[in-house]
């Protein structure tokens, strides 16, 4: 693998799991939500606010393509490198508006605005980041 997103393998956890890309390509790192869970049939998407009612599943293991199958890393206390937005570490992470990114946690009466990463490291810019997942 040429950049090592799962960063403490079998130290915590964690699962990954096969699942169909549904409405963009997904890059190693990306943050992901489920979609299409309504017709019993659960996809992954990249993570981003402009999508109603998606909450944090995962993260991309491996780059995909739509219709594509993609690893997901999923499960809580797992150390990963996700694709985030410039921040220091120790900062609350949750999802952003540019899609599979992170951003700092702003409180907010969006019931969709929670964390679901720690960074726990300074990134100096957007990328891929060290992340714990909460």
């Amino acid at each position: 693998m040429a950049t090592e997103i799962l960063v403490n393998d079998g130290g915590a956890p964690c699962r990954i799991i096969p699942m169909v890309v549904d409405t963009a390509n997904v890059s190693a790192g990306d943050a992901l939500g489920a979609s299409d869970v309504a017709g019993g049939d659960a996809k992954c998407q990249p993570l981003d606010t402009d999508t109603a009612e998606q909450n944090f599943l995962g993260v991309a293991l491996t780059d995909a393509n739509i219709g594509q199958v993609c690893n997901v890393i999923t499960g809580r206390g797992v150390v990963v490198r996700i694709n985030c937005t410039g921040n220091s570490g120790g900062v609350a992470m949750m999802a952003g508006n540019n899609a599979g990114r992170l951003k700092a946690f702003v409180d907010s009466a969006d019931k969709f605005a929670h964390p679901c990463a720690i960074q726990l490291e300074d990134n100096g810019g957007a990328g891929l980041t060290k992340c714990l997942t909460i």
